[in-house]
C-alpha cells in the first residue's frame, strides 16, 4: 500500500515548515508529498523549495499559474497523486506521529471503506490547546450523529451540514473517479463537503473517533470550520447544482438509488422550510418515508425532533430580542 500526501499552500508561511515536519515524522512514512501552491505572495514558496532540499520524502512541488480557489487546487493535488492512499492535508495543522498508521490500519481492517474521516484538537495560532472542544464537538459529531452513522444514516448526517472537515480525511486512489472533476459553483460547495456525500451515497464512509492531528484556528484561513452550505443567500441555488452533480454520480440504472437521493434532498429543504411540520407530515403520510427508509417511523420522529427544536431555538432568539429592545429603549 502506497501513501500519498496532497497539500494546498496559500500564503502559508506562518505554519507550513511545522505540518511538512509533523508529516515526515509518521511512524508509517508516507511515500510521496505532493504540494500545489495556488499563487502565494508571500515567501511560502520558497519555505517548501528550501524543505525540499532536506527531505527524506519525495516532494512534488507545482506552482499554479494563476489563483484557482482552494477546491480546484486540492482537486490538482488529489490528481497528481499517485499513492493507493491519499492522506489530504491543510498547510497550517499539526499531524500526530501515528495518524497515517492508524488510518491505514483502517483501511486494512475495513476493505469495504473508501473514505475516512476523524477528530481533531483545536488548538490556537501557536500551536497551544486552548479551547474546550474538539473538532466533533463544533461541527456538531455529536453522540446521536455517530449512533446515526453507524446505523448506516451516513447519507442524512453529511448531506445536511458540514460534519466531515478535509484536513482529517484519506482516501483510496480507486474512488477519485466517483468525485472529481468537482462542479465549479463559485466555492460555495467544498472539496471535503462533495467528497463526504459522494462516498455517503455508496456506503463507502466512516469516521475514527479519535484526535489524529492538531486542527490549528487562526485569522489567516481560507476555509476553516466552514460547513458544506457557507452562505444562505445562495443556498437553494446550490442544493440545486449539488443535487444535479450527485445525480450524474450514481449509476443510471440504480433508479432507486437516485429517488432515494432526490428523497434525502427535499427532506433537507422540507425541514428548513416555513411549512416543514405540514410538507414532512405529507411526505409521512403519503408512504415517501416508507418507501425510502427501513425505519421509517423512526426517521420521521427525528425530523419531526429537529422541527421543534429549531422553532423553540427561534422563539427564543425573538424573546431575547424583545428583552433587549425593552432594556435599551424602556418600552
Amino acid at each position: 500500500m502506497s501513501i500519498s500526501v496532497a497539500m494546498c499552500t496559500y500564503n502559508g508561511e506562518s505554519y507550513l515548515i511545522e505540518q511538512l515536519e509533523s508529516i515526515i515524522n509518521q511512524t508509517m512514512p508516507v511515500d510521496e508529498i505532493v504540494i500545489c501552491d495556488d499563487g502565494s505572495t508571500d515567501s511560502t514558496c520558497l519555505l517548501v523549495e528550501q524543505f525540499i532540499k532536506t527531505s527524506r520524502i519525495p516532494i512534488k512541488f507545482i506552482k499554479n499559474g494563476r489563483n484557482i480557489g482552494f477546491t480546484k487546487n486540492f482537486e490538482k493535488a488529489i490528481c497528481l497523486c499517485s499513492g493507493d492512499i491519499i492522506f489530504l492535508s491543510d498547510q497550517d495543522d499539526i499531524w500526530f506521529p501515528d495518524k497515517v498508521e492508524k488510518i491505514c490500519m483502517f483501511f486494512n481492517e475495513h476493505p469495504d471503506i473508501d473514505y475516512v474521516f476523524t477528530n481533531a484538537i483545536l488548538v490556537n495560532h501557536v500551536g497551544v490547546n486552548s479551547f474546550h472542544k474538539t473538532l466533533f464537538d463544533v461541527v456538531g459529531m455529536t453522540k446521536r450523529n455517530k449512533k446515526l452513522f453507524d446505523q448506516g444514516y451516513c447519507l442524512d448526517v453529511v448531506s445536511t451540514s458540514g460534519k466531515v472537515t478535509g484536513a482529517t480525511t484519506a482516501v483510496r486512489a480507486s474512488f477519485i473517479p466517483y468525485c472529481i472533476p468537482f462542479p465549479d459553483i463559485d466555492n460555495l460547495a467544498i472539496h471535503d463537503g462533495m467528497m463526504s456525500v459522494c462516498a455517503a451515497i455508496r456506503n463507502k464512509i466512516a469516521y475514527i473517533d479519535q484526535t489524529l492531528i492538531k486542527y490549528r484556528i487562526h485569522g489567516k484561513q481560507s476555509i476553516g470550520l466552514g460547513s458544506l452550505f457557507k452562505r444562505s443567500v445562495k443556498r437553494w441555488e446550490l442544493a440545486d447544482s449539488l443535487l444535479m452533480w450527485h445525480e450524474r454520480l450514481i449509476d443510471r440504472y440504480l433508479e432507486e438509488d437516485l429517488e432515494r437521493l432526490r428523497f434525502v434532498y427535499k427532506r433537507f429543504w422540507a425541514i428548513r422550510s416555513y411549512n416543514s411540520l405540514f410538507l414532512i407530515s405529507n411526505m409521512f403520510l403519503r408512504g415517501e418515508y416508507r418507501q425510502y427508509y427501513s425505519r421509517s417511523c423512526y426517521t420521521f420522529y427525528r425530523d419531526l425532533k429537529g422541527i421543534f427544536i429549531r422553532k423553540i431555538d427561534a422563539i427564543n432568539g425573538l424573546i431575547h430580542m424583545r428583552r433587549k429592545e425593552r432594556h435599551y429603549f424602556n418600552i
